[in-house]
């Protein structure tokens, strides 16, 4: 008896090892569990290893900053992006929503955050608002990318998705590599053959 015991708790550790082992270094992004958010070092690594990239729609950021507890001692807007969307990753909702209420309105960056917090809890429509207004070059494929997948998800009739291959269309033309490219066409391939 003292065998079987000690081999049916190896086997529990053992599978419990391997689901550790083969969880993936990218996460839903807030709640949502239609979309992952993943850094660009992650992305591109999984990319030259050949692992699967088209099965998932991704959220791709420059980094995650793992200080992001330093959100509300910093004005730098690249930095106030990596550490949202660090918590965004680990689902730090309290200190998510502490920072959506408390920030300063009149760092641009901080539409794009809102509109990717709205995304995160899939409230579409407020998403979109907040990426109309916002205008900033280097995040213009993360905008037309959200602007499509938001718009995406607010069709009643998924089968009928002409209207957003448009939009898709847009965020192609402000990829700027052919990884981005390849984001793009792998979205369109999942709602053409969902």
């Amino acid at each position: 008896m003292f065998n079987y015991k000690l081999i049916s708790m190896i086997k529990k550790l053992f599978f419990l090892l391997l689901t550790l082992i083969s969880l993936q270094t990218f996460a839903n992004i807030g709640i949502n569990p239609d979309f992952w958010i993943i850094s660009q070092k992650v992305y591109n690594n999984r990319v030259s290893k050949g692992k699967d990239v088209i099965l998932y729609r991704y959220i791709i950021v420059a980094d995650f900053d793992k200080n992001y507890k330093n959100i509300f001692n910093t004005k730098d807007e690249d930095a106030l992006l990596s550490m949202f969307s660090y918590m965004l990753y680990k689902n730090k909702t309290s200190l998510i929503e502490k920072y959506i209420a408390n920030y300063d309105p009149s760092l641009k960056i901080n539409t794009l955050i809102s509109a990717m917090y709205y995304f995160s809890k899939k409230e579409y429509s407020k998403s979109i608002a907040y990426l109309l207004t916002f205008e900033n070059k280097k995040y213009s494929f993360l905008k037309q990318l959200l602007l499509a997948d938001c718009n995406y998800e607010l069709l009643s009739d998924k089968n009928n998705f002409n209207s957003v291959i448009k939009l898709y269309q847009d965020a192609l033309d402000t990829a700027e590599t052919e990884q981005y490219k390849a984001l793009v066409n792998n979205r369109i391939k999942f709602i053409k053959y969902r």
